[in-house]
């Protein structure tokens, strides 16, 4: 049932934060604790041309397209104006990231990060159990961690990020060594 209702909010705030045409596909990928993984794509036989990774209790998603990884933070109580300017700041195990706002709606803010910094939050994000987020001088946001590892990996699967191994497991689709040839 908590599933259900993960699923629900998560449904909610894609709303506000990734707007849907009745035509497309949004597909549900990994449900972990309060954390959602869901892909999307413009008919059902399509690869994913957009991956969210969704802590909907704060209004945090990840974003990732064909070229940007975006952090999203929503706010129902803000009016914001075009073209805002400052920072988004996550602060997780330890590691401050402060990374400037790119683009905006009246209750939405995004900064776009690097693939390089942004698989360094996520290995930060993987030894911690919580982390904040700042936007500009509000209050600090508290974005609990707990089921974010299985969705992040998944999130990291759909947008095709290449992220460096934790140890442990096997792929049986990776030979040690490439197949002979006939």
């Amino acid at each position: 049932m908590r599933i259900l209702g993960v699923l629900a909010v998560a449904g909610f705030l894609l709303g506000a934060i990734f707007p849907v045409v009745a035509d497309k596909q949004m597909t549900p990928l990994a449900v972990s604790g309060d954390w959602v993984a869901v892909a999307h794509s413009d008919t059902i036989t399509d690869p994913p041309d957009v991956c969210l990774a969704i802590e909907p209790g704060t209004n945090f998603a990840i974003r990732a397209d064909n070229t940007d990884i975006e952090f999203r933070l929503a706010n129902n109580s803000w009016s914001l104006p075009a073209d805002v300017t400052g920072t988004l700041e996550l602060e997780v195990n330890g590691s401050k990231y402060p990374l400037g706002i790119t683009s905006n709606t009246n209750t939405m803010v995004s900064a776009t990060v690097k693939q390089a910094e942004f698989l360094q939050i996520v290995g930060d994000m993987n030894n911690a159990s919580s982390m904040s987020i700042i936007a500009g001088d509000a209050a600090p946001a508290k974005i609990p961690l707990d089921g974010s590892n299985t969705v992040m990996n998944a999130f990291l699967t759909c947008a095709n990020i290449q992220a460096p191994s934790q140890g442990g497991g096997t792929n049986p689709f990776q030979s040690a060594s490439p197949p002979a040839s006939q």
